[in-house]
């Protein structure tokens, strides 16, 4: 499995398998769209957060609020604050706000650009209506 970049700026994931059939070995290559939790663990991965940093992570990113954070990884509220501050470091944002936006516009503003130039070029967009509904 890897995930790529597309040239859209959209990240897409490839899943190949080698298929033992009658006959020559043959290859499968499934190319999908990366669903957000594919994206954010690929962010964490290329920003180097260490698997706690990853922990404290996928909390902030469900609006976790640092007590529950700390109750949940049963590590103090201190322990989660430098958790934050490595990761904020590493991602080179200076919030949760920020995280998230970075995160999520990783992942959408590739999409809302690509309906941008759909719709400027007259056809339909990704997610929507389909024409005549």
């Amino acid at each position: 499995m890897a995930r790529v970049l597309a040239r859209s700026g959209a990240w897409v994931i490839l899943h190949g398998a080698c298929l033992m059939a009658r006959g020559r070995p043959r290859v499968a290559v499934i190319i999908e769209p990366a669903q957000p939790a594919g994206i954010a663990e690929l962010l964490m991965a290329a920003w180097d957060l260490s698997p706690r940093e990853q922990e404290v992570t996928r909390f902030i990113l469900q609006g976790a609020a640092t007590e529950q954070i700390a109750k949940e990884l049963v590590i103090s509220i201190h322990t989660v604050r430098q958790h934050l501050k490595s990761i904020f470091d590493k991602a080179r944002v200076r919030s949760r706000r920020d995280l998230v936006a970075k995160v999520f516009f990783t992942h959408y503003e590739p999409r809302l650009r690509d309906n941008e130039r759909r719709t400027i070029g007259g056809k339909p967009v990704r997610g929507g209506p389909m024409a005549g509904q």
